[in-house]
């Protein structure tokens, strides 16, 4: 069991050493991880792994220069990664932009209960579940795949200015992966995320994504254009994402961001609404304050179609005149500002009776490959895949091969109506969405996929 005591304990041996080395201020950023896994393929387990991590990030400022230096810890090494750490600082030219380290003594909210202790064999005993339940719906069921992936952290951010504040959190991810064969392939995925085990709803996500699968077999064409359609939970997620990055105010200041400029206005449908749910335990990347140190509370973003805020960390919030909402993010990416923890207001209607109000249309299971095609205009393109179905007189008649599509996030959000299927998705980039299944008005499949 990981201490918290031991985990700040760490922090301030860090912290004590920069001062040694002749730091004038600094942050400590401590993070313990703890991870076990289990991958499955050909309908058995394939891969069980457990790992244990200790970093660091230390953030260090010597005049006008600062530097940030990322490590892992061990005891013996402290003393040569802080002397790297300040060597990096001290080579680095003045930064004239840095907004300093936090001061403010924030009122945070108190912890919630988002840290679950699991046992590894629960993983195992779910894969069981999805593969059974896989294999015994259709003989057709050829492959299940997929992985399981348990994560606990705790972390401490010290700095030399006095802030202390650690948190504990834990949470679940996986992929659902169904292949079903006649005469032809069809594969259906879906990815799961939740604060326990009984949140992934297993069972019924194994049901969901095998008939997505089934259905999925002989697949006709469809002719390139725009067409009304329902985006399941993953595909709208796909968007939700390009929206994260609209409403960041990093595009504001290099002038990349469609959403620049649109403070106030309306941008989507009046049936819109996205919160940033950090206050949410469920959700699994919810936290109490940012990488900084700035304590952070749910921000509604967009309501009833209007955009109300931006993203700011304390950079980009000193640039613009403003102040930081708690948003920074510290990662592979680079420094931004981003809203991470996104929660779609669900509606009033099941994904069947959204099916059955479209005379003509299609449903998209989910999206890939998806990237900007021009961030300031909100234009984007990507495919379809895991199960493309053509909707006519309220009733899906048959699957599609996957198309291209290519769109205005503005436009496709036009007209939109959200159902009340929302569930938690998981992103590769840290994020994790709350979002139903959503009608749109149109959305434009730009040219055929070949299979």
């Amino acid at each position: 069991m990981i201490k918290m005591e031991d985990i700040k304990q760490h922090a301030y041996i860090i912290m004590n050493e920069a001062k040694k080395q002749g730091a004038e201020h600094i942050q400590v950023r401590y993070t313990e991880h703890y991870r076990v896994g289990t991958r499955y393929g050909e309908k058995h387990i394939t891969q069980n792994i457990s790992t244990t991590s200790k970093s660091f990030e230390l953030r260090t400022q010597i005049g006008g220069k600062v530097g940030t230096y990322n490590g892992s810890y061990s005891p013996d090494l402290i003393e040569k990664s802080v002397a790297d750490a300040l060597l990096l600082t001290r080579v680095s030219e003045d930064d004239t932009e840095f907004p300093g380290f936090v001061q403010e003594k924030y009122n945070y909210r108190p912890k919630t209960a988002k840290y679950h202790e699991l046992e590894p064999d629960i993983l195992a005993d779910e894969i069981k579940i999805v593969i059974d339940k896989a294999t015994s719906m259709d003989s057709r069921i050829t492959a299940v795949a997929g992985n399981l992936h348990y994560q606990s952290t705790k972390s401490c951010l010290i700095n030399s200015f006095g802030l202390e504040v650690d948190e504990e959190s834990s949470g679940i991810t996986g992929v659902i992966n169904v292949c079903a064969t006649d005469s032809g392939e069809s594969r259906s995925t879906t990815r799961i995320a939740g604060a326990t085990i009984k949140a992934l709803n297993i069972e019924e996500r194994t049901e969901s994504v095998t008939n997505t699968a089934i259905q999925g077999l002989n697949q006709g064409e469809l002719e390139p254009g725009k067409y009304e359609t329902i985006l399941s939970p993953e595909a709208v997620a796909e968007l939700m994402r390009f929206i994260a990055f609209g409403a960041s105010s990093e595009g504001l200041i290099t002038h990349q961001s469609f959403l620049k400029d649109k403070l106030g206005e309306q941008i989507f449908d009046e049936r819109i609404t996205l919160i940033d749910d950090v206050e949410n335990p469920e959700q699994n990347s919810s936290r109490r304050y940012d990488s900084e140190g700035v304590a952070s509370n749910n921000v509604s973003f967009i309501e009833n179609g209007v955009l109300k805020d931006y993203a700011y960390n304390r950079r980009n919030a000193k640039k613009l005149g403003v102040e930081s909402n708690g948003r920074h993010l510290f990662g592979f990416m680079g420094e931004s500002a981003m809203f991470v923890t996104q929660h779609l207001k669900a509606g009033n209607k099941s994904r069947e009776e959204l099916v059955s109000s479209i005379d003509d249309g299609i449903l998209v299971s989910n999206l890939f490959y998806n990237n900007f095609v021009n961030p300031p205009e909100g234009l984007c393109t990507g495919l379809t895949r895991d199960g493309l179905f053509r909707i006519k007189n309220g009733e899906i008649i048959g699957s599609l091969k996957n198309m291209r599509w290519t769109d205005n996030i503005t436009s496709i959000l036009s007209v939109a109506e959200p159902g009340s299927d929302i569930r938690q998705v998981a992103d590769l980039f840290g994020m994790t969405f709350m979002t139903p299944s959503v009608r749109v008005g149109q959305f434009n499949y730009s040219s055929k996929g070949k299979h």
